[in-house]
């Protein structure tokens, strides 16, 4: 990880976040971020050398880690494995299984010569984080861990031998080269996985990304997204081509015929999930966030009578809320907001009220991103509770990799599932009987709208295999 991975910005999306959760000004949760955790393990444990490898980057972008005492006072020290701690700090024990790992008061560690698989240590070492960052700073913050938090992974994944398996995702987009998109990938460097995915983002890296976003650096900054991404992913997933595409997957070109097979989402706002969900996809797996305190998993299918993303995230009224709050601090109209994207006639009002603003450089970016970014670099002076708040970076690489795990084990295991929507706490454990069937219902602004009605059921008809232009199956 690089030494300055945390930029001013990013520390204080760290410290908006901390300040919210825990109910905290935002100068006691910097006062609290200041602080450091310590790792201690045997060099000669695989399995202890692996979660830290994993935890390192994870929770580093929090807090600072050392695996060595520097003299300086730390908040927590995580004990990992069988080793006795230095007694530097009130120690978390983590124990580490190939079927579970455990964050405890209690030693009660296992040495292991042998590593577990990859992409469960990533899943072990998010949520050791939530216990490191909740243990050193987090006093305050609802339904916390317990004392003793035991993660089962077949909780999380019923069949672990998918991951040990060469996944073809065949033709899929990935919206989003964001927080959970790297998640996604970031996790995809421990399985088998095949096919071609273009990576669709037309963000570049900001200052304010690099508090959760896993694989960029300072480097990064004001480079695009989605190549971005691809060029650093690539190396580690050999067998799945990623295809960098700088553009939202809404504007991509040559969409005609069902283009749209499978879709993998991992954007940031509920009005963007519904609007790729009016692309008509064969089929979603989605992800997505709230704030630091849920996952969420969702899956559906043009082929089936499950709930599509417009029924999961409708438009509410907190969404409005948040509307006119972003319209008000950037100085345009509620209409403009909804349409997602920031016109000319937009960007010059809000230059005009952000002389900092150039309206070349704003015009075309999502109004959520570019609220996200101001209230990131503190140039809006609204109260934390009214400002966009970013997950801590364990959140969105646990969601990146439960997706990664709901495709592998639905392509793998076709027909397996019978649910679609799954809410899992970052902070305690997860349960698999916690997961729902939610099907669709009339009033649902994508799949209830008639015309979008007439072209699925032409889409089943033809089970996805037709070369009719999914436009012109809307007008039928």
């Amino acid at each position: 990880m690089a030494p300055n991975i945390l930029t001013p910005e990013a520390r204080q999306e760290n410290v908006k976040a901390l300040a919210l959760a825990a109910g905290i000004t935002p100068e006691q949760a910097a006062e609290r971020l200041d602080g450091r955790v310590l790792c201690t393990f045997d060099p000669d444990d695989a399995a202890a050398c692996q979660f830290y490898e994993e935890l390192r980057p994870v929770l580093g972008r929090t807090i600072d880690v050392d695996d060595t005492p520097t003299g300086r006072g730390y908040l927590v020290e995580m004990v990992i494995g069988d080793v006795q701690p230095r007694g530097v700090a009130t120690a978390v024990f983590t124990r580490l299984r190939p079927d579970s790992s455990c964050f405890s008061p209690v030693l009660e560690g296992v040495h292991s010569p042998n590593p577990v698989h990859g992409a469960l240590s990533v899943v072990a070492a998010c949520y050791g984080a939530a216990v490191a960052v909740h243990r050193a700073v987090g006093a305050g913050i609802p339904n916390p861990p317990p004392d003793y938090l035991e993660i089962r992974y077949d909780e999380i994944l019923p069949d672990l031998s998918v991951l040990n398996e060469a996944v073809d995702i065949g033709e899929a987009h990935l919206a989003g080269a964001g927080a959970i998109g790297n998640g996604f990938l970031w996790a995809a460097r421990h399985v088998d996985l095949r096919g071609k995915l273009a990576v669709c983002d037309d963000d570049v890296v900001s200052s304010g990304n690099l508090q959760r976003q896993i694989w960029f650096d300072e480097g990064d900054i004001d480079d695009p997204k989605a190549s971005t991404l691809c060029e650093k992913a690539q190396p580690h997933i050999p067998g799945c081509r990623l295809k960098p595409e700088p553009a939202r997957l809404q504007e991509l070109p040559n969409r005609s015929g069902a283009w749209l097979k499978r879709l993998i989402v991992a954007v940031d706002s509920r009005r963007a999930r519904r609007e790729l969900q009016n692309e008509i996809p064969a089929e979603v797996f989605d992800a997505s966030t709230t704030d630091i305190r849920e996952v969420v998993v969702h899956y559906n299918t043009a082929l089936s009578d499950l709930a599509c993303m417009g029924c999961l995230y409708k438009a509410d009224e907190k969404e409005a809320s948040q509307d006119q709050i972003i319209a008000e601090h950037l100085g345009v109209s509620v209409d403009e907001v909804r349409a997602s994207r920031v016109s000319p006639a937009a960007a010059a009002a809000i230059a005009r009220k952000h002389p900092h603003l150039q309206p070349a450089m704003i015009e075309g970016q999502a109004f959520d991103s570019l609220y996200k970014a101001l209230c990131a670099t503190g140039k809006l002076h609204a109260s934390v509770g009214k400002q966009v708040v970013a997950p801590f970076a364990f959140v969105s690489v646990l969601a990146g990799t439960l997706l990664l795990f709901e495709v592998m084990a639905r392509l793998a295991r076709p027909g397996l599932a019978q649910t679609n929507e799954w809410h899992v706490s970052p902070w305690r454990e997860p349960f698999g009987r916690g997961r729902l069937t939610r099907l669709r219902f009339n009033g649902c602004e994508c799949c209830g709208d008639s015309a979008r009605a007439r072209a699925l059921r032409a889409l089943r008809t033809r089970l996805w295999v037709g070369k009719r232009d999914n436009r012109a199956a809307v007008k039928e």
